[in-house]
């Protein structure tokens, strides 16, 4: 069985590029993500349409419009960042679980290799334009957290950020949940003896020896309270006489007071 050869090789069978050239692509492609094809290109050592058909002929694989072959059916089987890193996208699935994908280059084995492990698809390469992959992949292939929380991407320093950002957002709900605590519910202080309760433009004080004391502003009311009860049933007492002169915040304040804190 004949050894596929890889883009390099053919590119310099067919006097389209030197050793020189490829050595100098494969030098800075080390430590990135760029593709062999998508280097040359940029280095203008050839274009687009030359490593389309030097890879169309020696492949023997169709050239594709992404546009005019993409399924919906396959909008989430490969995330943005797979199809950014290996300049692919997904085209449409055929039966016995083949994914035909539009590559710029069908020799990459690592890049099929890749998507064949995360899909668990077969993959069945089809050529396409460097610049229409590139310009259809936004249109195509959605944003998803696959995109956010993947090793290519989430970095040590993202992990941190990411962290950092959990933190705040914690922090930020305590505040917000003592907050709304506080506006539904008030505050609790003890004075000498005595516990107090405030909320509403009201306290209500509950004494060592079981007294308890209304002071405040009803709503409705002229002037302000400052009304000593023996025991809680006479303040129940006294708030059912005098709940009109209260706000509904307040009466359900108080109800609160009486059945949960005295």
């Amino acid at each position: 069985m004949k050894k596929k050869q890889r883009l390099g090789e053919l590119l310099i069978e067919k006097g389209l590029v030197t050793e020189e050239q490829i050595q100098e692509a494969l030098r800075l492609q080390v430590g990135g993500n760029r593709r062999l094809g998508y280097l040359l290109i940029k280095l203008g050592i050839i274009n687009d349409d030359q490593l389309l058909d030097i890879l169309s002929h020696q492949l023997e694989i169709p050239i594709v419009s992404v546009a005019d072959q993409f399924s919906t059916e396959v909008k989430g089987t490969v995330p943005r960042y797979l199809c950014r890193k290996y300049s692919v996208i997904p085209l449409a699935l055929e039966k016995e679980n083949i994914l035909n994908l539009a590559m710029t280059d069908p020799s990459d084995d690592e890049a099929i290799s890749d998507i064949e492990n995360y899909t668990g698809l077969v993959v069945k390469p089809f050529l396409a334009r460097h610049k229409n992959i590139e310009s259809d992949l936004k249109k195509f292939i959605p944003f998803t957290l696959a995109d956010i929380f993947n090793q290519q991407v989430f970095t040590k320093s993202s992990r941190v950020l990411s962290v950092v950002t959990l933190a705040l957002l914690l922090t930020v709900s305590v505040f917000v949940y003592r907050q709304f605590r506080v506006m539904k519910f008030g505050t609790v202080s003890v004075v000498g003896s005595s516990t107090v309760y405030e909320n509403h433009d009201l306290m209500v004080s509950l004494e060592e020896e079981g007294k308890i004391s209304l002071l405040g502003h009803g709503a409705y009311a002229k002037g302000f309270y400052s009304v000593r009860f023996d025991d809680v049933e006479s303040l129940r007492r006294f708030l059912e006489h005098k709940k009109d002169n209260f706000s509904e915040k307040q009466n359900d304040w108080l109800l609160w007071v009486i059945i949960n804190k005295l």
